[in-house]
């Protein structure tokens, strides 16, 4: 049996999931890990190895359709707080953007250090002007106070225009306690995700280790969770007790939200979050609602642990965490008519996981459950009149006890007359309400919680990638087809996908002398469109309830990539 090390970069699996795993990512790019993608520094030490790569990437990306007025606001802008982010981009490009990846490795025998960092400019945010009309512009605080809001904001281009930040940057070292067992550690920036999720890491164990990227996910066709993961400060371990068995655990002493597109971004489905947002419309009152500081999650109180044993060709999983939520929860506050987001704390999960290899195929699953958990899905706005609301113990929003279920397969096939290879991908995940342990009514007998939910919500996505190898000398191509959709239910935890709709993409990849990628991809989204929250009406609680609906029903998309790496 293969024997299975510590991974100072966090990941773990058996050599079985590895293996197959690892089939189906050569096959999704091309086949073979190429050479030149690593570019390891001869320093003339064999116990010092050095290794720098660096990705270049330009992206282009264009809407097919014009902006819908019903998808943004309804057709008589019933709900003018969900209109900036499609009315801002007209058909045309809403891309173009070069990205930087650099990766930087230094290890000396069992001890190292890893920083990356990621650097992006888009001409397309960073023009003075989007492409709102100068006439009836977003409600925005620009429009209040008189002038025309066509203009992207500092905030829109500091996220979305022009960035530089740190990604991982951690040391390492691996300590040996006897000839099958050691204990790994990790002090700094990095990412580790629990749990044997793949696409619907918001339902898995895995939500409660870190932030992820939604920018990142919603314009990256077939992204798995790993890849819109984002580090956080932290101190973890794991400890190879032997070959079978292993444990390991985790301190993070960061706290950091989800990266939500920012307000008037192509794909900001709401105008009162994300970066840039600062004002609220309301259905009472003056009407107007601006944005006042934050009650952010904690940055001490983030902690799990979680055990994998090894029986045969099966891994079993047992894993327990503290976190605070990274999704925001946005409250008006009847009284003073503004509004915060709200980053709910204490939340506990605990979970079980199980991994096992059928013919081709690793076919895994988690389960997991959820106390203290918000109840509050994308597009609810809590309406309240706590004057001393909290996100921990007093909280404006319901909160309650969850149960989740993800089960995954990756599957590799063998060349067919169709194809000289293909992989596939999928998950499926379900979760249910069991019980609601706290649901404020506010003094104006507005509930806190969206009565229009169901108790279960079940989904799926997959990507299915038939492979061609040597199209031209030197080139092989992919077609991935990748699929979304909502099978049933409105979640009162979190949406993963629309009811009864979704997406689907369809690409075609070449991969040049193993050197240069390209691709071409088109998004299609389906389903009931509408905005996020259901239509404004006398009924403020009504209004503030998430609709279910495909926000991003007009926002079909192409993108054009092209890569290089050295």
């Amino acid at each position: 049996m293969t024997k299975s090390v510590p991974d100072p970069h966090g990941v773990q699996g058996t050599p079985q999931r590895k293996c197959v795993l690892s089939l189906a990512i050569v096959a999704m790019l091309g086949g073979g890990v190429p050479e030149a993608l690593s570019q390891s520094i001869n320093t003339g030490n064999p116990d010092l190895k050095v290794r720098w790569d660096n990705t270049f990437k330009y992206t282009a990306a264009w809407r097919v359709n014009k902006p819908d007025n019903y998808v943004a606001s309804g057709e008589s802008g019933e709900q003018p707080n969900t209109d900036y982010g499609d009315l801002a981009h007209d058909r045309g490009l809403i891309n173009n953007r070069l990205d930087l990846l650099s990766e930087f490795d230094l290890l000396y025998k069992n001890y190292g250090f890893r920083i990356s960092g990621a650097a992006w400019y888009d001409d397309h945010y960073m023009n003075e002007y989007n492409d709102y009309p100068d006439g009836n512009p977003p409600n925005t605080q620009a429009t209040l106070a008189g002038e025309k809001n066509n203009r992207n904001s500092s905030d829109v281009q500091d996220v979305m225009g022009r960035r530089v930040e740190i990604l991982d940057a951690f040391l390492y070292g691996r300590f040996m306690t006897g000839e099958e067992s050691g204990i790994t550690v990790r002090v700094g920036k990095h990412t580790q995700l629990y749990g044997e999720t793949l696409f619907l890491g918001a339902n898995g164990i895995a939500a409660a280790q870190g932030p992820v990227d939604l920018i990142k996910a919603y314009s990256l066709p077939n992204a798995q969770f790993k890849e819109i993961a984002m580090p956080v400060g932290q101190v973890s371990t794991d400890f190879q007790l032997s070959p079978d068995v292993s444990v390991g655990a985790y301190y993070q002493y960061e706290w950091k939200p989800i990266r939500l597109p920012a307000a008037g971004s192509y794909f900001g489905a709401a105008d009162f979050v994300g970066d840039g947002s600062d004002l609220l419309l309301i259905p009472f009152g003056s009407g107007v609602a601006p944005r006042v500081s934050d009650l952010e999650g904690d940055d001490s109180g983030n902690f799990g642990a979680r055990i994998k044993i090894r029986i045969s060709d099966t891994d079993y999983g047992v894993y327990a965490a503290r976190y605070s939520e990274k999704a925001p929860i946005p409250v008006v506050d009847v009284a003073t008519e503004t509004y915060r987001l709200m980053y709910a704390r204490d939340i506990d999960t605990f979970g079980a996981s199980i991994s096992t290899v059928f013919g081709e195929s690793n076919v895994a699953g988690e389960i997991s459950i959820r106390h203290n958990t918000p109840l509050a899905p994308l597009g609810d706005l809590i309406i309240s009149t706590m004057a001393d609301a909290d996100n921990k113990d007093n909280t404006p929003y319901a909160r309650g006890n969850t149960f989740h279920m993800n089960w995954s397969a990756i599957s590799v096939f063998t060349a067919s007359s169709l194809w000289d290879g293909a992989s596939f991908v999928g998950e499926i995940a379900y979760n249910r309400l069991m019980s609601v342990t706290h649901d404020p009514v506010s003094a104006t007998g507005l509930a806190a919680k969206n009565t229009t939910s169901t108790r279960g919500h079940s989904a799926v996505r997959f990507v299915f990638q038939p492979e061609y190898f040597q199209v031209l000398p030197g080139i092989d191509m992919q077609v991935p087809i990748g699929v979304g959709y909502g099978i049933s239910g409105r979640s009162a935890i979190f949406q993963m996908v629309p009811e009864h709709g979704g997406d689907i993409s369809v690409g075609i990849n070449a991969d040049i002398q193993r050197i240069w990628k390209l691709s071409f991809n088109y998004k299609h989204f389906f389903g009931d469109d509408g905005p996020a929250p259901v239509l404004a009406s006398e009924d403020a609680a009504a209004s503030s309830y998430a609709s279910y609906d495909q926000y991003y029903g007009d926002r079909d998309f192409v993108a054009l990539t092209v890569q290089r790496s050295f």
